[in-house]
């Protein structure tokens, strides 16, 4: 670590077997190349497509993650509830609606966590999931959600990050400046497709509205483009299939200062 320049990479999401295989055999070498100091990566898609098991999270916390986050298909594979509640480093949005204890045919809590301490080479990471309401499933407000958990973070002095997992480039951008100078970044994730609008904001928040996706780019978000048409074409969900293509490790490093907790750079990532 640089003197008092602390450097994350946030990647995006991890699309099927493509894109697990893709973060094995590049991260290590990049984490090396450009000493970084913490690693986020969205991993909502990463079993199959949709959901998160905890084979395949192991796989990416032995490649390199030190966090991995979720969004609206984290709960896609309901073998994987155990693991959400036990495994800290996985999250699932924080603005799921808390039950405040209602019993209902004793419904049990949302499983997981939406946000976390992390410490790391005498640092202190708070990592804050959150999902958008526009064009999704309505959850409860990410606006109001993040004001809790920004407190949270300023009160240990932590270094704080956000994945907002969201549809709606208005909503994305709106967070951003919402939290600008209290979140060192506020990564956009979930469209699968790069932005070009990577900036450091006017109080020093590091903003892109989506990290893009690390799988095979020359596909459909991921998929067959040849499937992708048919399903097009006839309006049949023919079953989607991972495109075969070489796989890309997509999103944004991130630079600092550890004193301040503002950003000083933000580069875009396509390797």
């Amino acid at each position: 670590m640089e003197s008092n320049v602390i450097t994350v990479f946030m990647g995006g999401d991890v699309y099927s077997e493509s894109g697990i295989c893709a973060v094995e055999k590049k991260l290590k070498p990049f984490i090396k190349k450009h000493q970084i100091d913490f690693v986020i990566l969205n991993a909502e898609n990463a079993s199959g497509g949709y959901g998160l098991l905890e084979y395949d999270a192991k796989r990416l916390f032995e490649a390199g993650a030190d966090v991995l986050t979720g969004g609206n298909h984290i709960f896609e594979k309901r073998e994987a509830y155990p693991f959400l509640n036990e495994e800290s480093r996985v999250l699932r949005p924080a603005n799921y609606p808390e039950l405040g204890g209602i019993d209902f045919a004793e419904l049990p809590e949302i499983p997981g966590r939406g946000f976390g301490f992390y410490e790391k080479n005498g640092i202190t990471f708070a990592v804050l999931n959150l999902q958008g309401r526009e064009f999704m499933t309505a959850l409860d407000c990410p606006f109001k959600t993040s004001s809790r958990f920004v407190q949270e973070a300023q009160q240990k002095d932590a270094v704080l990050l956000v994945d907002f997992h969201a549809e709606s480039n208005q909503e994305k951008e709106a967070l951003g400046f919402f939290l600008d100078g209290k979140a060192s970044a506020v990564c956009g994730t979930h469209t699968h497709v790069q932005t070009a609008d990577e900036k450091i904001l006017p109080q020093g928040t590091a903003y892109i509205t989506d990290l893009g996706m690390t799988g095979p780019l020359e596909s459909v978000i991921g998929a067959s483009a040849d499937i992708a048409i048919r399903r097009n074409l006839t309006q049949i969900l023919y079953k989607l299939e991972d495109a075969q293509s070489e796989p890309m490790l997509q999103g944004v490093l991130i630079k600092i200062d550890a004193d301040t907790k503002k950003a000083a750079s933000l580069e875009r990532v396509s390797c």
